[in-house]
Parts: C-alpha cells; structure tokens; sequence
C-alpha cells in the first residue's frame, strides 16, 4: 500500500520489535488516561479495517492474552508470519468468562494496543510505525477519537501525504512545499476535530505537533 515508504519496515516480525520498546510506555498509561487512548484507538483501528464495528479493544485483548496463556497449545503473535492469520486466530479463540474475570480491564487495553499496533505497523509500513510512536510518547494529545480518526482517514486515502505528515512532526527535512503542504492538511484535520476553535488556537496546536 506504501509502496517503497513500506519497505523500511515490512512485516509483522519487525513491527514486533518496534513495538517491544513501546511496551514501557504502553504498561505505564493506567486508568482513564488508558481507557482514552484506547476508545481513541479503537476507533482508529475501526477506520483503518481491522477491528470489525462490533469488536472492542478489551475483548480483542482479552482474547489475546487467554489465547497466549493456553496450556495446551498457546496462540502468540511471534508465531505468526503475518498479522490477519494472527488476528483470525485469536478471533476463534474461545473465551473463558473465569479467566476474564482473572484479567484487569488495564491489563486487557495494554495487550490490545501491543497487538493492534503491530497489526497496523505490519500492514500500512513505516509512516504507521513512526506513527505508532508518536502517539505513545504523546497519548494525552491522541487520546482524542476524532483527531486519531482523521489520521486513520488519511492513512487510507493518501498515504503520501500522511508520510509527508508523520515527517513534518518528525521534524524531518523536506521541501518547502511539502512542509506547507503538511501543515496546510494537519490545519485542514484539526479544524474538524475543533471546529469552534479560532484560527490562531488552530495553528499552534499544529506547529506544536513537531517533536
């Protein structure tokens, strides 16, 4: 889908590693700050076409962490060679309501971002990796369903310009016209996540998205 930008980072096995120096961070965000980013996140991963509408991310890591922890024959990502064989997997696993119970809900949302993240690197490539860890080094910000959504909505009808976006935040050197670009579509997102908010409120929070 990204074409040579996906060739940094291909494959599930490697957006596995990049997720292992997430998980700190990722099991370090608790309580309503976590279950912010993971409703944000749940919709993001709705828009991009792997979550299902009915799916939700405490039953995706429920199951995650029920199908990892089987005695007999344990389901882990590692596994896999590709992430929807992954998926489909655990989607089959039969849940126990007595080992769920076993399970905190911060616990379940911590495996459900681990495994969802690495879904969303393995499938849309390095501009969605770098973008993976923006929004765990800055979750207040992304915590927000609408502002994440608009990411995921770009993520799937240009993909170039979502690279041009992940760089401009990156502080990466580009073009002038494709840093203004950026900065003209980032504007562009955020009024629809803020439509009330003035001009000037718009664009600081824009140019307070680079890193």
């Amino acid at each position: 889908m990204f074409g040579f930008l996906g060739a940094v980072i291909s494959g599930l096995s490697n957006a596995l590693s990049v997720v292992g120096t997430l998980i700190p961070k990722i099991v370090g965000i608790v309580g309503a700050a976590l279950q912010k980013l993971s409703t944000a996140f749940e919709v993001f991963f709705k828009v991009l076409g792997l979550l299902s509408k009915d799916e939700t991310m405490e039953e995706m890591g429920d199951r995650a962490l029920q199908a990892e922890q089987d005695e007999h024959n344990p389901i882990k990502i590692e596994d896999f060679d590709s992430h929807e064989k992954y998926l489909a997997a655990i989607r089959e696993y039969e849940l126990d309501p007595e080992k769920s119970a076993l399970t905190t809900k911060d616990e379940k949302l911590h495996k459900a971002i681990e495994v969802m993240l690495a879904a969303a690197m393995s499938q849309y490539g390095q501009p969605m990796t770098e973008f993976g860890q923006i929004v765990v080094n800055n979750p207040e910000f992304y915590s927000k369903s609408e502002r994440l959504a608009e990411f995921a909505n770009l993520i799937r009808s240009d993909p170039q310009t979502f690279a041009d976006i992940v760089n401009y935040i990156e502080h990466k050197v580009m073009s002038t016209e494709k840093n203004d670009a950026a900065f003209g579509k980032l504007v562009e997102m955020e009024r629809k996540v803020n439509p009330d908010a003035p001009d000037e409120e718009i664009w600081t929070v824009v140019s307070d998205m680079k890193k």
